[in-house]
């Protein structure tokens, strides 16, 4: 059993309903809640019914216990001097940031705070009935164009899985994954036997495109897909902006916002699977500006925006694909993130050995990113080396893989024990 919101649309009314409740708690801890309630259109459903079963375990403590409950924290507050700081109550910014973590009262406040959510989700949880569990699939591939190392591949996944090996052929299981084969369809068929069709619950992230074939009875809208060479107008045109920032705190949080509240509708630089999707669309700005190596890796990408989707959708199934990256070029810099391709006009070159290293490292940092919710205790994470023609598997907890790992399996049995895994 996994105590997790229910991922029914959260009633639209509730951002308004909720405010009230946010000004009865300490000022630090209003402005993640406020700017979630600015943005509930483009937050995912898990995100949503998140923050409206917190809201609710507020609303189950009378004003005296929730005085009582938050009383530590104002007292703190008043320590720090809060009332004093130019601090934002409508979304975290980074000048927020940066005064929290310069107090000296810093490592209290967070303990605090901590504290606080973890008694007003307790309250919650209560009160919430707990949800049917049912398998999740986190299915990774490792293309044939990188030389996988056969000694270190897979030597620092968790103990408990084992490594498969494939009769040949491997590349085909992704073919499976998506089109399906005599008698048992692809993934995004099985995803929506499962019950529930909303996108967030499936999502396709590839470096290079091939992620494709979606049956033609389920329509785009049902998985949220992002390919990171289909992104390239858009990430060629952010980036430029991002490169504007300037080095100023107040100056960087005003731009940084500015970006986000951008539609970015009018560039008309939206690939079709997700232009249509709000949600998706902000997904990849928030991607973008989180600071991390996603604006020029395609291995980072998809490991980002796999962990992301983790964190903020808790999808059922995750199909990640990486790929091939260039070498950075001499004279640029990845560090401020500089558009390589039209800073220099030397021509890209594939750096096969470095991106195989990149990816097995991220690819175990996905479902490291999938440890750290409950959801993994009924999740099968399945990484497929399609160069060494071998994968490695970690069951759900309580199963059994079946079969001797000693066993050499065909691409399509394999699949097919996939599908009954996850139809379990």
């Amino acid at each position: 059993m996994s105590e997790r919101p229910d991922k029914a649309q959260a009633d639209a009314s509730s951002p308004d309903a909720y405010r009230h409740l946010v000004e009865r708690l300490p000022v630090t801890l209003r402005p993640s809640l406020n700017q979630q309630l600015s943005q509930w259109a483009t937050l995912f459903p898990f995100e949503q019914n998140r923050l409206a079963n917190f809201m609710k375990g507020v609303e189950t403590f009378s004003p005296s216990a929730l005085d009582a409950l938050t009383a530590p924290l104002w007292a703190l507050e008043k320590k720090m001097g809060v009332k004093l700081w130019n601090f934002s109550e409508a979304s975290d910014t980074i000048e927020n940031a940066s005064q929290l973590a310069r107090s000296e009262y810093y490592a209290e406040w967070r303990r605090e705070v901590q504290r606080v959510f973890e008694t007003v989700n307790a309250a919650a949880r209560d009160s919430t009935p707990i949800q049917t569990a049912s398998t999740r699939l986190i299915l990774l591939f490792l293309p044939g164009s990188l030389p996988v190392d056969p000694l270190s591949a897979w030597k620092q996944w968790d103990a408990r899985g084992h490594e498969i090996k494939i009769s040949g052929g491997s590349e085909r299981l992704c073919e499976l994954a998506m089109k399906g084969q005599p008698g048992l369809p692809g993934i995004a068929t099985l995803a929506a036997r499962q019950g529930n069709v909303e996108s967030s619950d499936l999502w396709l992230i590839d470096a290079e495109g091939k992620l494709s074939g979606m049956p033609a009875s389920l329509s785009p809208m049902a998985a949220c897909s992002l390919s990171y060479a289909a992104l390239k107008p858009l990430r060629d045109r952010f980036l430029a902006e991002v490169n504007k920032i300037p080095k100023n705190i107040q100056a960087t949080d005003e731009l940084i916002s500015n970006l986000r509240l951008e539609s970015w509708n009018g560039w008309g630089l939206w690939p079709a699977e997700v232009a249509n999707q709000p949600r998706l669309r902000r997904f990849v700005i928030d991607l973008y500006l989180s600071g991390n190596g996603a604006f020029i890796f395609s291995n980072a990408f998809v490991e980002w925006a796999a962990s992301e989707a983790l964190r903020r959708a808790r999808p059922r199934t995750i199909v990640a694909r990486f790929g091939m990256r260039s070498k950075p070029k001499p004279f640029t810099s990845i560090a401020i993130f500089e558009n390589q391709q039209r800073i220099s006009s030397l021509p890209d070159v594939d750096d096969p050995e470095n991106s195989a290293i990149d990816a097995v490292i991220l690819a175990r940092y996905v479902w490291l990113a999938a440890s750290r919710y409950p959801e993994q205790e009924q999740t099968l994470c399945l990484c497929v080396s399609e160069h060494r023609d071998s994968a490695y598997v970690i069951l759900p907890a309580g199963k059994s893989l079946g079969w001797s790992p000693e066993r050499t399996i065909a691409p399509d049995e394999l699949y097919s024990w996939l599908g009954a895994q996850f139809l379990s």
